[in-house]
């Protein structure tokens, strides 16, 4: 038997009535929409996540890039026919000319390797986007479920206060008990309502955050299927595994998450970048050179003789002013900065890590504290207050505070499984890795 279910049988116990569970009309109904597990949100974002389908588009602008980069120079055919006087004092010379241009220095190399890096640079950029809204789906998933269990613990609360609130009335009713005992029910059965309507409100709300991650509108009638995290035991599911989990040292922890964490593969893939951008800047050192080739012949009048020649010539820039040293200052600060960011992100990860170990261990040894100790604890205290009742040597309001007390404990129990799935989350973010790969 889960301890969940201990109150209430208690309670119906106590009051002699019978225990149904949770009454059709008390409980959380699900909206008439479809239902989600952990897996399936995370398809449905890769999808349909606003954020992620505009990031794919960019990846074909980078595959365009890169067909640019290879272009070769295209041969220039030129004409040259003059009329007139200036050009019969020289027997009418004509020109017909074909020039290409030859690209030095590795040029369409280096510009084919640098939108090589920057489109793995924009896969790697696509696939850290991917893996933070995976995080932000698993953490919106976790709040959507935590929020409908609140509501189902609050329903339960008010079932049994409303129940109770019955019992006094009749014994008020019978004259066994004093009008301010009813009083006393009734206000404990009403503060429950505004506690209830907060937590719909909750449950709207993380429905609507859910939502724009899947790229749905606000307004769709979704559910999540994976709850059973949110009993009062730890179950393995897609949201975390079990609290017997063997939690990896951080040592281990660290030495995954230099190998995986995308945004360090960035930076290292920045650097790469910049290097491919200081090649480039530095071939275009060397001058590119055209040759020309063409025919000249004379177009005298009718009768004249007529004379033929071959002409051949080469344009070559003179690097004389400038010579992109601008570029390569430039590349070369970049290279530095990257390595530098480099290096920064490396200590935050370790900062991160270490932190997110730290949370973990503390919200497990909560979890076993809590099921080893104050959980039976509580409804041991319940069961002395209901023999204590039975036997006449407490009044109803000690069984009241009991129940109430067990339920506190029963709701920080749930925010400490709460805190624990956000304690795997971050250490899921820290590393890199994806919980189902620890």
């Amino acid at each position: 038997m889960r301890l969940s279910k201990l109150p209430g049988i208690f309670l119906a116990a106590l009051l002699g009535i019978p225990d149904f569970g949770i009454s059709a009309c008390a409980q959380v109904q699900a909206p008439s929409g479809f239902q989600l597990t952990l897996s399936e949100a995370f398809a449905r974002a890769d999808e349909r996540n606003p954020q992620l389908v505009t990031a794919r588009r960019i990846l074909k602008i980078g595959q365009a890039d890169i067909t640019i980069a290879g272009a070769v120079p295209n041969p220039i055919f030129s004409v040259a026919y003059g009329f007139f006087d200036a050009y019969a004092l020289f027997n009418n010379l004509q020109q017909v000319s074909i020039a290409q241009t030859f690209e030095l220095g590795g040029k369409r190399d280096a510009r084919l390797q640098l939108a090589a890096n920057e489109y793995e640079l924009t896969q790697l950029q696509l696939n850290a986007q991917r893996f933070d809204i995976h995080s932000q789906v698993r953490r919106a998933y976790a709040e959507f479920a935590t929020s409908e269990a609140q509501v189902q613990a609050i329903d339960e609360q008010i079932r049994l206060l409303r129940q109770l609130v019955e019992l006094v009335r009749k014994r008020f009713n019978a004259g066994a008990v004093a009008e301010a005992e009813l009083f006393q029910a009734e206000l404990a059965r009403n503060q429950g309502e505004p506690q209830r309507t907060t937590a719909l409100s909750r449950v709207q709300r993380s429905r609507v955050q859910l939502n724009a991650l899947l790229g749905e509108s606000p307004q769709t009638a979704l559910d999540v299927r994976d709850k059973s995290l949110f009993n009062l035991d730890i179950q393995k599911t897609e949201l975390t595994p079990t609290q017997n989990t063997r939690i990896p040292s951080a040592e281990e922890l660290l030495e995954r998450a230099y190998a995986h964490r995308l945004d360090l593969r960035v930076a290292v893939q920045q650097t790469a970048v910049a290097r491919a951008q200081l090649r480039v800047a530095d071939s275009l050192r060397t001058p590119d050179v055209q040759a020309i080739m063409g025919i000249t012949f004379t177009a005298n009048n009718i009768g004249d003789p007529q004379t033929q020649g071959l002409l051949i010539g080469a344009n070559i820039p003179l690097p004389v002013f400038y010579n992109q040293r601008g570029e390569i200052f430039k590349a070369e600060a970049v290279i530095e900065q990257s390595e530098l960011q480099t290096t920064a992100i490396r200590a935050q990860i370790a900062a991160e890590v270490q932190t997110a170990y730290q949370d973990l261990t503390t919200a497990q040894e909560n979890i076993r504290r809590y099921q080893k100790r104050l959980l039976p604890d509580s409804a041991e205290v319940v069961r002395l207050a209901r023999r204590s009742y039975e036997v006449g040597k407490a009044g109803l309001a000690t069984v009241i505070l009991a129940q109430q007390s067990d339920q506190q404990i029963r709701s920080a129990y749930l925010d400490t499984v709460v805190a624990y799935q956000n304690a795997w989350a971050d250490i899921e973010k820290a590393t890199g890795t994806e919980l189902s790969e620890l």
